[in-house]
């Protein structure tokens, strides 16, 4: 596939210091730990993977260096963003740490980094500037932020390496929110840092749930599950407000669920969730903008992939697929365009219609580093173990290994609608395999050892035999073309999981001053000869439509536009995307 190609050119490059990492010099920067197993042979969600991960520790425009890392914890003006102290380096201490556990890989010069952040700690227990307990502003609030994203940070690299100064670093910062915790919960605060304030609004003190009740988990000092406790009571949704800041609190809820089993928290956020999925900003793609409405201009991959992160997370804890669902639309359309052919993930402005090429932005001071974190969260949502087998959720490339049963699928969707599950080890005895059969595509299974196949149940086939290394699951896709209404007289076209837009790329004909008139004619479209289709990066060649289309401008001049899955955006340049149509026919 075109997009292993360009994957495995990118990662075979010398990743030495200079070139963006921490590495000493003629050191790689990522090793795989002994015995190790990668993700997959390859597949689109473990290229978007490494394409990501590659940029942080590779990358340049700018090259996330040591010295550019610590800049927010001194803090240094050298940069963007630098009084969101600990945001940035937060961000990347946390994705690496849980790459490295999640997929066996090593990153020397990643344990000195969190040496020298936790040795900038403040007497009080934060990082940055003074913090002004009298009469906090919009620069406290921005250190509150950074403050939480790295006491998330470190407790994920906690885990990976459970080092007591890492610990005591995650305490006294805790000890400090508990401290500023009756100020920050009053009501004068939560009054005077509403949504006009934005990314340095209310939402800074909310998201804190996330690390306190992570800090929980790890001390069971019952301060921080209290005060965590409080902090969900005030988490609201806020028009105009920032989005990311919202969807983060709420992981934090549910993070909060999972340590006490408090049934109150998991209501809370199933609330909130059904309120955003069924409001005005709940995007086509599948994603979220990054302001709620009417701040509702433009996207932002920290709130996409917090979206995707709560709706797996819902998923898990309820067994609703219609979280399962929305991840899978945001996983497979606005994740996936949001990420840019440098690996970076941003902001793109959106009208009525669709996606202009104007405006597009790298978000390197969060996204870029918030994507790469949620990429083992999404991985961990294509297999899961219970005690009935395993089941695959998501037709996507991974690996999962258990004590009775392993597998890796390997999929090849966008080439040709298959995906191919690999058994690799298996203990003795019948066990059971369970595929998900989604809704956009009639499922063929071929097992290429006998199995007893039977109905499981929500959209599951079971497949239940005494398995064993080698035995082989081959699922066949039948995908077709799908409208969808949306909105007036508007329709959008889906073709399996995939969102199907114009390209300005490859229509500049459609593209001109009466382009939202175009209209276009359904019934005539042919599938988009693969032949034809250039051998770029992540191209998905089965979703592409040719159709007849009706200028506005000259109607009686009858042409043709192409429809390509907007995933394909992340193999090129930056353009123009209509995704709303008129339709006839």
């Amino acid at each position: 596939m075109d997009r292993r190609r360009f994957v495995k050119a990118a990662i075979s490059v010398p990743l030495v210091a200079g070139s963006g990492g921490l590495a000493k010099a003629g050191q790689a920067l990522t090793e795989g730990s002994a015995g190790s197993v990668p993700w997959s042979s390859g597949g689109d969600l473990g290229a978007r993977y490494e394409l990501t991960l590659h940029r942080v520790m590779a990358g340049d425009s700018p090259a996330y260096s040591e010295e550019f890392l610590l800049a927010d914890v001194r803090p240094e003006p050298v940069r963007r963003f630098t009084e969101y102290s600990g945001d940035l380096s937060g961000r990347y201490i946390g994705a690496l740490a849980t790459a490295a556990r999640a997929d066996g890989k090593t990153f020397p010069g990643l344990d000195a980094l969190v040496e020298k952040v936790i040795a900038l700690q403040k007497p009080d227990g934060y990082f940055g500037s003074a913090f002004h307990y009298d009469k906090p502003t919009d620069a406290d609030l921005a250190l509150l932020w950074g403050n939480g994203r790295l006491l998330v940070g470190l407790l994920e690299y906690y885990r990976l390496k459970p080092m007591p100064q890492v610990l005591a670093a995650c305490g006294r910062l805790g000890d400090w929110l508990v401290r500023i915790g009756p100020l920050m919960l009053s009501a004068e605060i939560r009054a005077a840092f509403g949504a006009q304030h934005f990314a340095s609004s209310y939402i800074c003190w909310m998201q804190q749930t996330e690390g306190l009740a992570n800090l929980y988990v790890v001390t069971k000092d019952e301060r921080y599950r209290k005060l965590a406790e409080q902090i969900a009571t005030v988490v609201e949704r806020r028009s105009g407000d920032h989005v990311h800041g919202y969807l983060t609190s709420l992981r934090g809820v549910m993070d909060l669920y999972g340590a006490t089993g408090d049934a109150r928290f998991l209501a809370q956020c199933e609330a909130a969730w059904e309120d955003v999925a069924r409001s005005q900003d709940a995007l086509i793609t599948g994603g979220v903008p990054e302001g709620w409405s009417p701040n509702n201009h433009r996207t932002e991959g920290c709130a996409e992939a917090d979206w995707v992160r709560l709706s797996l997370t819902l998923w898990k804890a309820t067994g609703k697929r219609a979280y399962l669902e929305m991840a899978e639309r945001a996983v497979f359309n606005e994740l996936a365009f949001n990420q840019f052919a440098t690996g970076d993930f941003g902001h793109r402005l959106y009208n009525e219609t669709g996606l202009p090429a104007n405006g597009a932005a790298r978000a390197w001071w969060c996204c870029t580093l918030h994507g790469l974190r949620a990429f083992p969260d999404i991985h961990a949502g294509v297999f899961r173990a219970t005690k009935e087998g395993l089941w695959y959720d998501l037709p996507m490339d991974a690996r999962i290994e258990t004590e009775t049963l392993s597998a890796i699928a390997e999929s090849s969707l966008g080439d040709d609608g298959t995906v191919k599950i690999t058994v690799t080890s298996a203990g003795a005895g019948r066990n059971s395999i369970f595929i998900r059969k989604p809704q956009w595509a009639a499922t063929d299974i071929h097992v290429t050892a006998d199995a007893r196949q039977y109905p499981a149940g929500d959209g599951y086939v079971g497949l239940e035999r005494t398995w064993a290394a080698g035995d082989v699951i081959e699922l066949k896709y039948s995908m077709s073309l799908r409208q969808q209404e949306s909105g007036g007289d508007r329709v959008a076209y889906f073709y399996g999981p995939w969102l199907l837009g114009a390209a300005a790329a490859d229509n500049p004909a459609y593209f001109n001053e009466l382009t939202v008139d175009n209209r276009l004619e359904r019934g005539k479209e042919k599938p988009l000869p693969v032949a034809g289709q250039p051998g770029v990066p992540f191209r998905l060649p089965i979703a592409g439509m040719i159709f007849p289309c009706i200028p506005a401008e000259y109607p009686d001049q009858v042409g043709t536009v192409v429809l390509r899955a907007v995933a394909e955006q992340t193999g090129q340049a930056t353009t123009g995307w209509e995704l709303r149509f008129l339709g006839r026919g």
